[in-house]
């Protein structure tokens, strides 16, 4: 449950805490711990020279750990991975009467199950777990257009079924009828054209995609 209007950060007395570390890595068991205003940013940053990811790493730089989870996170490995709580393995809370738990899974499953889209109200996020995975140089991406709106629903199906070949997928639409399915998979090397599109004199991606329609 929600609110029906998102005023809650202005509306709502707001407790202002600098909880955005990242605690461990831990290799051997492939997991990352963080404080839950860590941004995706900061934690990619901080794992790709490990070449290491994250199962699901939603696109903003902006959006933190905490509110991915308490709020919700999904990207185009979700259809694989799920959403972004589905690769936390414990959160750590102070419940309101002031306890200290970590709950897991294993742990205190029901608390754990309740934890996401609780916008807090169930407790104060103190630190996550979160599992983590190889990463790869390169994600290539096949580009797939379609012309109609029952086509393009087809081919999402499809592909996001098909999660041994597509680690990710993705659909942009240009209009009620032209659209591009785009799939994808982390490589090290790559037969293919590399795309840098963080280069300044590069188009918006979204217009490089329309090009194969």
């Amino acid at each position: 449950m929600t609110l029906r209007e998102p005023q809650y950060k202005k509306t709502m007395y707001n407790i202002h805490i600098d909880m955005d570390e990242i605690i461990e890595i831990n290799i051997d068991k492939m997991v990352v711990k963080v404080e839950p205003l860590v941004t995706m940013g900061q934690l990619t940053n901080k794992l790709k020279p490990l070449n290491l990811t994250l199962p699901l790493v939603v696109e903003l730089d902006d959006l933190t750990v905490g509110g991915l989870i308490m709020g919700t996170g999904i990207e185009s490995s979700s259809h694989a991975v799920g959403l972004f709580q589905h690769n936390c393995i414990s959160y750590e809370l102070v419940l309101a009467d002031g306890s200290l738990i970590t709950c897991s899974k294993e742990e205190d499953p029901d608390l754990f199950y309740s934890i996401p889209w609780s916008y807090g109200t169930l407790g104060f996020l103190t630190a996550v777990s979160l599992q983590i995975v190889p990463a790869k140089r390169y994600v290539e991406l096949m580009y797939e257009p379609f012309y109609s709106l029952e086509e393009g629903v087809q081919l999402f199906e499809a592909h996001s079924s098909d999660t041994l070949n597509n680690e990710f997928v993705e659909g942009i639409m240009f209009s009620q009828r032209e659209g591009v399915i785009m799939t994808g998979k982390m490589v090290d090397t790559t037969a293919c054209y590399v795309n840098v599109i963080s280069r300044w004199y590069k188009p918006w991606f979204y217009e490089h995609v329309r090009s194969f329609v």
